[in-house]
């Protein structure tokens, strides 16, 4: 291929993916997102099938079974918590608001309301959802993308067949490191949300006797997912909820927290991830801004594993053998 045509293929050809990405970006994110969950579930049956001799696609089924009561079990507890919790919250903090005469903003005459188990405010945890998950099509499209990704276990060893011999162990050894560091964030994430989720719980509930635990709990599991904004964020919504409860515990709970972040960034993450995505704090920073104005909460979730897939993809491009890829 002409070194110059290439030049002017890849000058129009960046410019106009990047603008068909921005247009379908919900339905990219969404498969994207699919590929993600089935190659860490792939990996998954993969090692369970070498390890103990199970067979891949029974393995395969396990772990979507699994996965899918996780998933059940945390909307249970989500809707349960919320409904059982907020509530009482709520209630606590009106003093404060009137205080500060919010009151003007007619919160106390709709107090009542807030959280009833009126028609309107089931339509509006449905309508919250619905935008969470990017709509029906996209939980539909991510499933059936990540079914796929996951039967298919050769995935995709079809398309290194058609590329020249000399060129196919280049691009087969970057695809195994891919597919490794993607698996490795997926299955490693689900374990951190767990463990921080759990361990915030048993402080501020058992512990401490705060109450709304079980919501300090749930919220810093789920906001885990959430690079350097998720914790932050859990750390001023615990250290709230102690003060409007227990004051006295304020500084206890500030010091837990910070120590459980010191924890997980210097030796759990480094255990649990050190075969996942490895990027430097500032990309991170600037992927969540990138992710946040591109996909909402879902561009948040998979920009690391993305940013991982881009920097591995830049490594193959200027590598020393760059030569022999084209």
């Amino acid at each position: 291929m002409n070194a110059e045509f290439k030049k002017a293929l890849i000058f129009w050809l960046v410019p106009i993916l990047f603008l068909g990405f921005w247009y379908l970006r919900g339905s990219l994110l969404a498969l994207l997102t699919g590929i993600f969950i089935g190659l860490a579930i792939q990996t998954a049956a993969l090692f369970i099938n070498y390890r103990f001799k199970l067979n891949y696609y029974l393995n395969v089924f396990l772990i979507y079974l699994v996965f899918i009561l996780l998933i059940t079990l945390v909307v249970y507890l989500t809707f349960k918590i919320l409904i059982e919790e907020l509530p009482k919250l709520f209630e606590k903090l009106e003093p404060y608001l009137k205080e500060y005469r919010l009151q003007n903003f007619y919160l106390e005459s709709k107090w009542q309301d807030l959280f009833s188990f009126s028609s309107d405010y089931l339509f509006n945890v449905f309508r919250f959802l619905y935008n969470f998950f990017g709509g029906i099509f996209s939980l539909v499209l991510i499933f059936v993308t990540s079914l796929y990704i996951a039967f298919d276990k050769n995935f995709p060893q079809q398309i290194f067949k058609i590329l020249p011999d000399n060129k196919r162990g280049i691009y087969e050894k970057t695809w195994r490191r891919i597919k490794r560091k993607i698996s490795f964030w997926f299955l490693g994430q689900i374990f951190l949300m767990i463990f921080i989720g759990v361990s915030s719980y048993l402080f501020v509930g058992p512990i401490l006797k705060i109450d709304y635990a079980p919501l300090i709990g749930l919220l810093a599991g789920i906001l885990e997912i959430v690079p350097v904004i998720g914790p932050l964020f859990t750390l001023v919504f615990a250290s709230l909820i102690t003060f409007l409860d227990k004051p006295e515990f304020v500084f206890f709970v500030i010091g837990y927290f910070i120590f459980l972040q010191q924890i997980e960034n210097h030796f759990l993450v480094p255990l649990v991830m050190r075969r996942a995505v490895s990027l430097n704090p500032i990309l991170v920073i600037l992927g969540v801004l990138v992710g946040s104005r591109m996909g909402g909460v879902l561009g948040i979730i998979i920009i690391l594993p993305v940013l991982g897939v881009l920097v591995e993809l830049f490594n193959l491009m200027t590598s020393s053998k760059e030569k022999t890829l084209f």
